[in-house]
């Protein structure tokens, strides 16, 4: 509808400037004629040079008035073509940054239950990936990595944004979801032994971070939480990893120990106390 628009405006603009540049010929043929008689009283036949001045330079006057509106308006639509792409390019990396923030936000709340060992305890759920609500997370976060790796491969255009955005809104949701129902069941799904063992790991982790217990009191404590812990929770390799730099540090075990002579390693020393 508009394409037709435009071509009907532009023939008649075509044809409009025909009639002006014939009309313009005309009068100046005229006032040709007009100036030859004043001068030398000859109402003869004019010059060629006179008819191509009169017939041919309104022509070219007003042809080159029209280009040149033509080239004005072309530049200004084409600079603000530029502009609305680069408009359009900052409010997407805009969007993809918003999108990633509140991924990275997601995941570190997630990644709280498999590093804070009291959140373990007091929420077992949590690590037991077989649950199919704890489950459910851990698909929707492998869905934001195949969004993500589709973003790298096609680009981050509005598609890829869409699927990734779709994927964050679903592990948003399983995510909220899952600690709802680990708060409903806490440790309700466990036997009275295995709430006793729970209990003691939490008394044993409160000695570790407390800042005052002795050196022989963090160490027994990690042998206590580990054991406690023992075929109730298996704690994630990164929450071992923080929990044994901890008690390290409590013990005063520097991180180069392992190269002293007969000093026990860092990393396995209270693993094999706990052992």
């Amino acid at each position: 509808m508009l394409k037709r628009l435009a071509k009907k405006v532009a023939v008649a603009a075509l044809i409009l400037t025909a009639l002006a540049a014939g009309m313009v010929a005309v009068l100046g043929y005229g006032l040709v004629q007009l100036l030859q008689v004043a001068v030398s009283g000859d109402s003869g036949d004019p010059s060629v040079f006179s008819f191509l001045a009169v017939f041919i330079t309104p022509s070219l006057f007003i042809g080159a008035l029209l280009a040149l509106g033509l080239g004005i308006r072309f530049g200004s639509r084409k600079a603000r073509g530029r502009r609305n792409r680069r408009t359009a390019a900052a409010a997407q990396a805009e969007s993809w940054q918003r999108l990633y923030a509140r991924r990275d936000q997601l995941l570190v709340q997630w990644s709280r239950y498999e590093t804070d060992v009291a959140l373990m305890i007091d929420y077992p759920v949590m690590t037991d990936y077989t649950d199919p609500v704890v489950r459910e997370v851990i698909v929707a976060m492998q869905g934001i990595r195949a969004a993500e790796a589709q973003a790298l491969d096609l680009g981050r255009g509005h598609a890829a944004g869409s699927k990734l955005s779709h994927a964050v809104d679903r592990f948003e949701v399983a995510l909220t979801t899952a600690e709802k129902y680990a708060r409903r069941c806490g440790q309700s799904r466990l036997t009275d032994a295995e709430r006793s063992k729970l209990a003691s790991a939490r008394q044993a982790l409160n000695i570790i971070l407390d800042q005052a217990a002795t050196r022989s009191e963090v160490d027994a404590a990690y042998r206590s939480l580990r054991g406690s812990l023992h075929g109730i929770i298996d704690l994630p390799e990164t929450a071992v990893a923080d929990l044994e730099a901890h008690t390290m540090q409590e013990l005063g075990i520097r991180p180069h120990g392992a190269h002293q002579s007969g000093a026990p390693s860092p990393t396995t020393a209270p693993a094999e106390r706990a052992a």
